[in-house]
């Protein structure tokens, strides 16, 4: 079960309540430390999309790493740094040292449980 302070939700709407989400990402804390925290980025009401990972490095200034999937377009990535600019990194009240985005540079590659046994491990 997922504590509700690890799950952070930012809508941005365009025009009137009546007018379609454009972006609704959803960041979930995976990874908290004193010095870092780590982010998974999804999209989606019901399956849950993967879009992202967003790393923390926070001492006397922070140093954000962004890694996204290659089919975020450029005006929803633009948004996207925004949210995390506003909502995770200005509360912070440090200056950023930096800010890496890194677009589609790998394939993702979700393994199971079952992925990591052989069928002849379990005889």
């Amino acid at each position: 079960m997922q504590l509700k302070e690890n799950v952070r939700d930012f809508k941005v709407y365009k025009g009137n309540r009546k007018t379609p989400t454009v972006f609704m990402p959803r960041f979930i804390r995976d990874v908290r430390t004193p010095n870092s925290e780590r982010y998974s980025i999804i999209m989606g009401d019901d399956d849950f999309e993967l879009i992202g990972t967003l790393d923390l490095h926070i001492s006397d200034v922070v140093r954000a790493t962004l890694v996204i999937i290659p089919d975020v377009d450029q005006e929803i990535l633009e948004l996207l740094v925004g949210l995390i600019k506003m909502e995770l990194l200005a509360p912070l009240e440090l200056d950023i040292e930096s800010f890496n985005i890194f677009k589609g540079v790998s394939d993702c590659i979700i393994l199971d449980e079952e992925d990591f046994f052989d069928e002849d491990d379990n005889e």
